[in-house]
């Protein structure tokens, strides 16, 4: 179940790199008018474009401790899971109830936030 939940999420970050970055932070990166941080425009569009891979880069990482944990099992990484579960449950309902299901994240957040609890509980 882990290695599926741990599928959904890398999908989940490859939608959110290529489709977001193209169709979302590209635009934003080319409009006039960003405010100027630490001094120069680049600075706010270097933080803006990083920032949004490092939370694609934190997901495979979550991931990567998912199959793990799948093969691995211990306290510690129950009490991981469970914090996974939170995370992607929170992700999912918010998305979810923002957007009024328009924003197909939640497709996602919510099945890998109910294996990842089940696997939390069964371990």
């Amino acid at each position: 179940m882990l290695i599926i939940a741990a599928i959904l999420t890398i999908a989940v970050g490859l939608m959110h790199s290529l489709v977001g970055g193209r169709r979302l932070i590209r635009p934003i990166l080319e409009m006039e008018g960003l405010p100027v941080i630490l001094g120069d425009i680049r600075n706010t569009r270097l933080t803006l474009e990083i920032g949004w891979h490092l939370l694609t880069l934190t997901w495979w990482g979550m991931a990567a401790v998912m199959i793990y944990l799948h093969y691995q099992a211990d306290e510690i990484g129950t009490v991981f899971l469970a914090m996974i579960a939170t995370l992607f449950a929170v992700s999912g309902l918010t998305a979810l109830v923002a957007s009024r299901g328009r924003h197909l994240s939640w497709i996602f957040f919510l099945p890998v936030a109910a294996m990842t609890a089940y696997s939390a509980i069964a371990t």
